[in-house]
């Protein structure tokens, strides 16, 4: 049995994205990691299932490269919401309310080529200081994942894959561990900010995470006096833009607006067994 798929990225962050009204597509986490492999299969950070609940509400069902479920994604949302308008799921209209398994977000296609993308992302956990051993404050919350910001001089100075994993399995942040988003800005909070992350799941740093930038941009603006809008320069050079969302004077999310492209299509037999 052969399905469609389509390759997106958003910000260098990619997935493969399928409409699976039927439920053909195979979830289990073997299948979903080869699939996900680079060098055997088609090759993704993540992948992304579109399904349609019985009220006829789209929901986006997230999976790490790994295999393993992820609440939510934001650059994979953005590009779900590109794959949405690109095959008319919602009558080709450019605002959808979409589920996420970490609840719902309001998305909006921005141009007239569908490849600039607004959505909205909730704080699940309020950002908190928390310090390491060494005496080096960090600062952990949700964004439909677990974040811990770290704040450094210059981020092309970290060495992500080794801090990023200590972070990510650090017994502050288990059990179930945590992504890591390293942040640099200039001391005048003028120009933007540089952001790398180490994605769980992923077990490895990625292009881009849109998530690790509204969890940034979050800190930023509660303990950095940053402004509520924030331009951030991921590991690929893409800029993501943040504007935080208040109520009461209380941070309740982030608008977050980013690229998303189509990269190809292709198809897949699922039937026939990958060889790891």
């Amino acid at each position: 049995m052969k399905l469609h798929f389509d390759k997106l990225h958003g910000c260098g962050n990619d997935f493969i994205v399928a409409e699976d009204f039927a439920g053909k597509w195979p979830v289990s986490p073997e299948f979903i990691a080869n699939v996900c492999n680079r060098h055997r299969g088609v090759g993704g950070d993540g992948m992304i299932l579109i399904r349609r609940e019985e009220n006829g509400m789209l929901h986006m069902k997230y999976y790490n490269s790994d295999g393993s479920h992820g609440a939510m994604c934001g650059n994979g949302l953005r590009c779900a919401t590109y794959f949405i308008y690109l095959h008319r799921l919602a009558d080709g209209k450019k605002s959808v309310r979409l589920l996420g398994d970490d609840g719902y977000h309001d998305t909006e296609i921005m141009n007239d080529a569908g490849t600039l993308v607004r959505i909205t992302l909730d704080i699940s956990e309020a950002f908190q200081p928390v310090k390491l051993e060494s005496g080096e404050t960090v600062y952990k919350g949700i964004v439909g994942v677990p974040h811990v910001v770290v704040c450094r001089p210059d981020v092309e100075k970290v060495n992500v894959y080794e801090e990023g994993k200590y972070l990510r399995y650090h017994q502050l942040f288990q059990p179930a561990g945590a992504n890591a988003d390293f942040v640099s800005f200039a001391p005048d909070r003028k120009g933007p900010v540089m952001i790398r992350t180490y994605e769980r799941g992923v077990e490895n740093e990625t292009l881009a995470c849109g998530t690790g930038c509204a969890s940034a941009g979050i800190v930023l603006n509660q303990f950095f006096s940053f402004d509520e809008k924030i331009s951030l320069v991921c590991r690929g050079k893409d800029r993501i833009e943040i504007e935080i969302r208040k109520d009461g004077g209380l941070s309740k999310g982030v608008y977050l607006t980013g690229p998303a492209e189509l990269a190809f299509s292709g198809e897949l037999d699922v039937e026939t067994p990958f060889q790891s």
